[in-house]
């Protein structure tokens, strides 16, 4: 991500052995996404994570103006399966004591079946309406939060 300029960017993480593969596929907008988004080959990429019981398969958009990301991964199987929702922001951990105030990049995640939903999530971020954002993610099952522990954070679910 190429922090300070107004763009947004993506990536596919794909379900592999290792985990590890990342289509970088450049700037785009949210039209554009969404079409990627709603052919990406969700079901096809669950079964292979599945069989080999690994890393869910991974859409992330990065907003590099405000250093955010928004990512989908699904879980479950073909006949049962969600999304889990995830937005990646700084967030500032203040000191103590023992230890400086210090910026980190912070995870909340959220569960849906609903496609339209995660939709709705990305014209809100590509808007860059984050009280809507929020808004909208209180509709969501709360998965939990964190804070990322490396740059290519992606769940395992």
């Amino acid at each position: 991500m190429i922090t300070g300029q107004d763009i947004f960017t993506y990536d596919f993480h794909l379900a592999d052995h290792a985990g590890q593969t990342v289509i970088p596929m450049g700037e785009t907008d949210y039209e554009n996404f969404i079409k990627e988004f709603t052919n990406f080959p969700w079901l096809d990429q669950l079964e292979i994570a599945n069989r080999l019981k690994n890393t869910s398969a991974t859409i992330t958009v990065q907003d590099s103006l405000n250093r955010t990301e928004l990512w989908t991964s699904i879980a479950g199987n073909r006949d049962n399966h969600g999304y889990i929702v995830g937005y990646n922001f700084p967030r500032t951990i203040k000191g103590n004591l023992f230890r400086k105030e210090r910026t980190v990049k912070w995870v909340l995640m959220y569960a849906t079946e609903a496609r339209e939903k995660i939709i709705n999530c990305y014209n809100l971020f590509f808007k860059r309406d984050t009280n809507g954002l929020i808004l909208e993610f209180e509709q969501l099952y709360f998965y939990g939060e964190t804070e990322a522990h490396n740059q290519n954070f992606k769940p395992r679910v």
